[in-house]
């Protein structure tokens, strides 16, 4: 089929083959005019009056037909690739094991868990003791806490795991974890407010904040799926707002951040 763009003649339609068109700052006349009358060089086109264009037919590639593989090819650039959709549950096994362990160990020990609270919490403006910031994720306040994100860690983790495979899954969580711990510090000691932080919620805010920046930076996920991470996003946290007034939505906030951003700079997931 002729392609309809260039009529067959496999040029651009807009510089007709000659690689320039007219620059659109200046009208072609390579000056600019100040408000005072006076006159300058156009600095879009250095004052040549033209900007490089490409001569070829962008929607034939300079065929002048448009053939079955091309258009196979362009539905190529906008097909959503699934890379590895297999589940994988080692890291999300051994995340979901240490934080019933604790839990049931300071359930269990009162002195459990006062080391736990001492030690492990993270607390506003402990920055001399920067373990806190990891180590708070696999404490919880309390079996609903727990159970809440156990669940959320059974649904989405083998998923991303499977994605981005067990390294770069634990690199994530991470990376989560850290980033919900370090905003929900550095924002509640900037407004005076002195809050232990505990529960894994933050990282896994980030997970979800990673499925989002996978898909708008590589459209690896659906966008039914992407809608179902939002929707759920925005029911825990209402729920969480109208269970309990100390939530700490600031780390939450933080771990989807630092997830979205760990996928969208990061390498396209690929199930290694």
């Amino acid at each position: 089929m002729q392609c309809p763009r260039c009529e067959g003649s496999g040029q651009c339609s807009e510089c007709q083959g000659q690689g320039s068109v007219p620059c659109v700052t200046c009208d072609g006349s390579g000056q600019r005019s100040s408000s005072r009358g006076g006159s300058y060089p156009c600095r879009a086109c250095q004052g040549s009056g033209r900007t490089e264009c490409a001569p070829l037919c962008a929607s034939c590639e300079g065929s002048g037909q448009i053939t079955s593989q091309l258009q196979d090819k362009v539905r190529g650039k906008y097909e959503i690739r699934f890379d590895n959709t297999l589940p994988i549950t080692r890291v999300t096994n051994a995340l979901t094991a240490l934080c019933v362990v604790l839990y049931v160990l300071g359930a269990f020990s009162p002195v459990g868990r006062e080391w736990m609270d001492t030690y492990l919490s993270n607390i506003s403006g402990m920055w001399t003791q920067p373990w806190r910031l990891l180590t708070c994720v696999f404490v919880h306040a309390g079996f609903i806490h727990l159970m809440v994100n156990m669940l959320t860690l059974a649904r989405f983790g083998p998923w991303l795991e499977g994605h981005y495979g067990s390294r770069r899954f634990v690199l994530l969580f991470v990376i989560s974890a850290l980033g919900g711990s370090l905003f929900s510090s550095a924002v509640n000691q900037l407004l005076g407010h002195a809050v232990m932080s505990v529960g894994a919620s933050g990282a896994l805010c980030g997970l979800c904040g990673a499925v989002c920046g996978a898909h708008y930076r590589y459209l690896v996920f659906a966008n039914e799926q992407v809608r179902g991470i939002i929707v759920w996003m925005v029911v825990y946290s209402g729920v969480a707002l109208a269970w309990s007034s100390v939530i700490d939505h600031w780390a939450h906030l933080g771990g989807f951040l630092a997830g979205f951003a760990y996928a969208w700079l990061s390498r396209r997931p690929s199930g290694r």
